[in-house]
């Protein structure tokens, strides 16, 4: 094993405590998801994971208040969290990748995110297209 690879290997063994704070960033972590508050900003955003997705989001107080770092289910975190305003998607799965910026400021409102890219980004035509018909069919979907 080339020491590289070893180095690699000791930083993903490195567990970062459940709640901690990095400058201006106060963390808040658990199983797929990891929640940031930017007090320079007054900004509150987060990422979910998980089996090839990616999203990023902006939250607020409340939610992140209400995320526990023990004793919180990843879908009860995933489900809250996905009630802020998306900013970033990425998926990877059976079906090709694509990676979609629902804001283009994503970058700048989550510098402490390591953005997983795994495809070829939508234009912004095409994101809102997508925007527009998925939203035109959301009222469809309210009874499932």
């Amino acid at each position: 094993m080339s020491k590289v690879s070893k180095e690699k290997k000791k930083q993903k063994r490195i567990r970062l405590p459940a709640e901690y704070t990095e400058g201006t960033f106060r963390f808040k972590t658990g199983p797929g998801w990891k929640a940031c508050f930017d007090s320079e900003k007054e900004l509150y955003t987060a990422e979910t994971f998980w089996a090839g997705y990616y999203d990023l989001y902006e939250i607020n107080e409340e939610i992140f208040s209400k995320l526990k770092t023990k004793g919180m289910e990843r879908r009860d975190a995933h489900e809250l969290i996905n009630t802020g305003r998306h900013l970033y998607k990425s998926v990877s799965d059976r079906n090709g990748s694509y990676d979609v910026a629902l804001d283009e400021n994503y970058a700048s409102l989550c510098p402490w995110a390591d953005v997983q890219k795994t495809g070829e980004m939508w234009d912004p035509e095409l994101t809102d297209l997508a925007v527009a018909v998925f939203d035109s069919e959301k009222q469809n979907r309210e009874l499932y």
